[in-house]
């Protein structure tokens, strides 16, 4: 049966009306709370299908209202085409909707479509009874005011899309499924309203009448609390201007193309990105250093390592590794700017201001409350670092130190802690001011070293007053430490991360790398890894042979335990060869210290007389 109230009965028959303009009424599937009304619907499109949903399965009981997940699995039970599209009974369709999917379905596999819609207010007072008509007024007398609302969404029939039990005609189930196909799935998700015209008709209020909230709705509630339990805060991610790609132009002329959204938020890349613990590691890369990125990219598929964004600092980088499908994030303004930090000279304005794009970018990430890693892409990695630092949350900042002397921001760690957010923000306002002397030229006129007004003095000035801890110089090693003085080699560790941060220029660093089997990559492809050890020996024509020498006195407990670690050591089914030499009491020593002595030759025998009693 027809809508009771006319406005509204005219509202829905122009939006059918303009579906059928864009493929046959046998592929237009209506639903409807109940038989009548689809009996009605036929009498009008006879050719349309018309779908009444159960009221035992597909309606709550205290709300009366229809699941969602009733309406999704109905449809792909029943759709006939390969592409399914989903719009509400309010919305017409211009033809461009149907030029766009076309469109992008050329040139995809897999998409999930959707496009803020266009407001066009309906008076009372008007005849719409022309659907034509009303769309030609509406093209030229709608405008978007909402990147939240979608009525709109299209994706391929064979597409695994999950619908939760939310309730129809109330908020929140469209941007939890968003926030689904942005975060939980491979999916390319394509913003179409610059491709597209999808009318929203609005039926303007009574006077003195104030628009009805969507918190204010009936069964509003219960889909806020389903959205709250199943997603937590990931559905606030569900806004239409955070696709990944936007699609802009007139498919129809074959005039659109696809362009990366530089506006998506950031914190897509951290859900999608960070560990369990909320822990990322931010690694800011530039054109000048691409063969060190494709480097380190490699290494962290070697160890498996997932949980980074890469912080490009110009476009061109950006391009590269969005092609390989990296996680790489740019701002809008950052991409606008044609300079990168390799080109600009140490310590210069220009230089600075790339410095403080990384310092605000590591702002709002502390802000969306992850822990971040900063490190330089010089840096090699043999195994996650997060397994191997302090997640005591009591220490504001974990990092390496440089020269002895000061912490390197080179690898340094921050929590997302009220102290933490303190501590950085202390350390955006110091660089702040540093650009300001810049610009006044002070430090020129001081002949200050350009290392006097970098970001590593502010964030040294600044740990002063903050609690925090270095982390292990045999495990993060800098360069030299490493390649020159072989520390961690000589206390047979491997490493897990190398910072190769004393060696100047890029040349110099490849060569290196190379030299020590530590260059995985200079381009996009990876060298196979043939074991697990990150730097290689030369091959020997005889096996080193291993011999272990223990000097003794009187300590007999000590040494059991000791030749019992030994015993139970992993030799490789191989053996050793073991010397214990036990020292003589001195004139000076005690009765005490000779029967603590006499106990350990008891015990290990003179290999003649007595037999020892080790096995």
């Amino acid at each position: 049966m027809p809508n009771v109230d006319p406005i509204q009965h005219q509202i829905q028959t122009n939006a059918i009306w303009s579906w059928s303009q864009l493929l046959p009424m046998e592929n237009i599937l209506l639903f409807f709370d109940d038989e009548k009304s689809c009996s009605f619907m036929r009498t009008l499109y006879q050719e349309i299908s018309c779908q009444s949903l159960p009221l035992s399965k597909c309606f709550h009981s205290t709300y009366h209202r229809p699941y969602m997940n009733c309406v999704f699995d109905l449809a792909q039970q029943r759709i006939k085409t390969s592409i399914l599209v989903f719009a509400n009974g309010d919305i017409i369709l211009h033809h461009s909707v149907y030029h766009t999917i076309s469109f992008v379905n050329t040139h995809f596999r897999e998409f999930f479509l959707v496009g803020c819609r266009r407001d066009y207010v309906v008076s009372r007072s008007l005849n719409y009874s022309n659907p034509a008509n009303t769309l030609q007024d509406a093209l030229n007398n709608s405008q978007i005011t909402s990147t939240a609302d979608i009525d709109f969404i299209a994706f391929k029939t064979d597409t695994p899309i999950y619908m939760a039990p939310f309730l129809v005609g109330v908020y929140r189930w469209d941007n939890w499924l968003l926030s689904e196909m942005l975060l939980r799935t491979n999916i390319t998700v394509i913003d179409v309203t610059q491709s597209t015209f999808i009318i929203h008709q609005k039926l303007k209020e009574l006077d003195g009448q104030k628009p009805l909230h969507h918190s204010s709705r009936i069964g509003a509630a219960y889909n806020d609390e389903l959205t709250k339990n199943i997603s937590g805060t990931d559905y606030k991610v569900g806004f239409i201007n955070n696709a990944p790609q936007i699609l802009s132009g007139d498919c129809q002329k074959n005039q659109c193309e696809f362009k990366e959204n530089l506006l998506q938020s950031e914190v897509i890349l951290l859900k999608q990105r960070a560990n369990t613990q909320k822990y990322i590691a931010v690694l800011t890369i530039n054109r000048g250093h691409i063969p060190l990125v494709w480097n380190w990219v490699c290494w962290a598929k070697r160890i498996g390592f997932q949980n980074y964004i890469l912080l490009a600092e110009d476009f061109e980088v950006y391009k590269i590794l969005r092609v390989v499908n990296q996680p790489v994030f740019i701002s809008l303004k950052q991409s606008l700017n044609i300079s990168s930090k390799s080109e600009a000279k140490y310590g210069s304005y220009d230089f600075q201001i790339i410095m403080m794009y990384r310092l605000e970018f590591l702002m709002r990430v502390l802000r969306a409350g992850y822990h971040f890693l900063n490190a330089d892409i010089d840096t090699i990695w043999l195994s996650n670092p997060f397994d191997s630092i302090s997640q005591n949350l009591s220490i504001t900042i974990q990092g390496q130190m440089h020269k002895k002397m000061k912490m390197n921001r080179g690898f340094i760690i921050v929590h997302a802690t009220p102290q933490g957010r303190h501590f950085w923000q202390n350390v955006i306002k110091c660089q702040s001011q540093i650009l300001v002397k810049l610009q006044e030229q002070q430090y020129y006129k001081n002949k200050l070293s350009a290392s006097a007004f970098t970001e590593q003095e502010c964030i040294n000035d600044c740990l002063k007053y903050t609690k925090f801890k270095l982390l292990d110089p045999y495990l993060f090693p800098d360069e030299l430490s490493f390649f020159d003085q072989h520390r961690s080699q000589s206390r047979g560790l491997v490493p897990v991360v190398i910072h190769e941060n004393w060696l100047a220029g890029l040349e110099s660093k490849i060569k290196r790398l190379r030299s020590w089997n530590l260059l995985a990559s200079t381009n996009s492809s990876c060298d196979s890894l043939e074991n697990g050890i990150p730097y290689s020996l030369p091959d020997r024509a005889t096996p080193v042979r291993i011999r272990i020498r223990v000097l003794a006195y009187n300590r007999l407990q000590s040494l059991k335990r000791l030749l019992n670690s030994l015993q139970l050591a992993n030799y490789s089914s191989d053996s050793v060869a073991l010397d214990i030499s036990i020292d003589r009491p001195s004139s000076k020593a005690s009765e005490a210290e000779k029967n603590r002595w006499k106990q350990v030759i008891a015990y290990m025998g003179d290999g003649e007389q007595h037999p020892s009693k080790f096995r």
